[in-house]
């Protein structure tokens, strides 16, 4: 093993920038030194290396990987539509380990690409959801301890802001759908789902093409349920609401794992709030027990006390999910502990699966069959029968 990895960043200011400070994942790690950035244009890529110290910069990511020897490339754009290029560019280029920003693919298609690149090229590549982070880590080790019995039921819920429905469902929804796979721990059998515009049924007038190169959505409002092969069951949701104070909204962002015992939830991902319920069912007022909010002061504050920034928990959360990618790639082994390619290319198919339920009407049997976008396949339908 070489000892010092020499790492690349690939952004693109303007088109995704550098996601939720995936540019600086690779500080505070003596083991890793970052050798390259590319970003095309060029004040952003001027500010990237002021950043993160690279001692070479690339207005053509390719070139970047052609010219340079690097063990490890952070994809950090934010908009999808980059990242299958870019993805499978650093694989056959030789990269050993990608770090990458979630919405992981616009397609089932493209995320097949994507691993089936890495594994021939022998790369690992881990996607930047919240599973590292230590309010998820010690939820899991809490049901794990047995503290609400067998976990049952869970349900989650989008921000409900402006992106309520099919934009949450892929630029949030990700985080949330990855949550409910770590603690379910198991694998979908099914899912059934009902999207609707303003609360009535879809037509193909409502498809458009998403922000963020997401590739053609549709859908304000959303309700889906899944079945695992263990038996626990899931639900999720996207509505807009009415509330324009973002702190109430950000709470709504979440999700609730009931068991037989007890119910816990987790609030604001990735900052963190976690809190207990000692009973199955909740219920008004307090004569089943009140929430008890469980705290991590080691998370939630830096060494001298002062709380912790929203900046800082990204990048703390982030360096986990690099030091868990080059021990894999130490070890040999595939990518766990954190958000493996195989982990995000099973949370795209959840959402492709809401929208493909909605598109056929009915229960849909994993893994999916299309592997195209579900209204991409809608359209050309259409188009054939006129």
């Amino acid at each position: 093993m070489p000892a010092t990895y020499r790492a690349g960043i690939i952004g693109h200011t303007g088109r995704g920038n550098y996601g939720h400070h995936l540019d600086t994942a690779f500080q505070g790690l003596p083991n890793v030194k970052v050798a390259a950035v590319a970003d095309p244009d060029e004040e952003g890529r001027a500010a990237a290396v002021q950043r993160t110290g690279a001692s070479h910069h690339f207005a053509n990511y390719r070139d970047m990987l052609s010219q340079m020897e690097l063990d490890l490339v952070c994809v950090c754009p934010r908009w999808v539509d980059q990242h299958a290029d870019m993805v499978i560019a650093c694989a056959e280029a030789g990269v050993r380990g990608i770090f990458c920003e979630k919405p992981f693919a616009r397609t089932l298609a493209e995320a097949d690409a994507m691993l089936a690149a890495c594994e021939r090229h022998n790369t690992r590549i881990a996607v930047a959801h919240r599973r590292a982070n230590p309010y998820e880590l010690h939820a899991k080790k809490l049901i794990d301890d047995g503290l609400i019995g067998d976990v049952q039921m869970i349900r989650r819920h989008g921000k409900a802001d402006h992106r309520a429905g099919a934009m949450d469902l892929i630029v949030l929804g990700t985080h949330l759908l990855d949550d409910v796979r770590f603690f379910a721990d198991s694998e979908v059998v099914w899912a059934h789902a009902h999207v609707t515009q303003d609360g009535r049924e879809l037509s193909l007038a409502d498809i458009n093409e998403g922000d963020e190169g997401v590739g053609l959505i549709a859908g304000n409002g959303l309700a889906a349920y899944f079945v695992f092969q263990n038996g626990v069951t899931a639900h999720f949701d996207s509505y807009r609401s009415d509330e324009t104070d973002s702190r109430e909204q950000v709470n709504w962002l979440g999700l609730e794992i009931h068991g037989s015992s007890g119910i816990l939830s987790l609030r604001i991902a990735p900052l963190g709030e976690l809190y207990h319920y000692p009973y199955r069912l909740w219920l008004p007022g307090d004569r089943d027990g009140s929430w008890e909010r469980i705290t991590l002061p080691d998370w939630d504050l830096n060494p001298d006390g002062q709380p912790r920034s929203v900046s800082e928990k990204f990048q703390l959360n982030n360096r986990i999910f690099v030091e868990k990618l080059i021990r894999a790639i130490e070890d040999d082994r595939p990518v766990t502990a954190v958000t493996s390619g195989h982990d995000a290319r099973a949370v795209h198919e959840m959402i492709m699966a809401i929208h493909e339920s909605q598109r056929l009407r009915a229960r849909v049997y994993f893994p999916l069959e299309n592997r195209e976008n579900p209204y991409d396949v809608w359209r050309r339908q259409a188009e054939r029968a006129q």
